[in-house]
């Protein structure tokens, strides 16, 4: 697998690979791009866990770096759940990005929320 990951550029821009599908971020990536403590993030990822918003097996996979040592790598979705969850600068323009992306789709897309067994479309 060629995983790729989010990097935070010289001057702080963070560059964000195209193919998600191939993002798997380390704990030691995740800590220095979100600017946060290990333990803080530990305690994210445990949270997310426990309220069942992801499942680890979606969005958690163990890689060897060398004979039995093993790194865990998580993917794309548990990255954007976590910097929705913290509070730190590189977790708001991890956000700030995302939603730069939506919003400058050049796709429009329409909303349906079923309400009482009707429906009622958003553009």
């Amino acid at each position: 697998m060629k995983r790729t990951v989010i990097t935070v550029g010289g001057n702080g821009m963070l560059s964000i690979p195209s193919n998600l599908e191939n993002l798997w971020m380390s704990e030691g990536e995740l800590v220095d791009m979100l600017h946060v403590t290990a333990p803080k993030l530990n305690s994210v990822i445990r949270a997310i866990y426990k309220e069942g918003m992801l499942l680890m097996s979606e969005v958690q996979q163990r890689q060897e770096l060398s004979k039995g040592i093993w790194q865990t790598l998580y993917g794309f979705p548990m990255v954007v759940a976590i910097c929705f969850r913290l509070t730190s600068n590189g977790a708001a323009q991890l956000r700030d990005a995302i939603f730069k992306r939506l919003y400058g789709a050049k796709e429009k897309t329409a909303i349906v929320l079923q309400l009482y067994g009707g429906t009622n479309a958003f553009s």
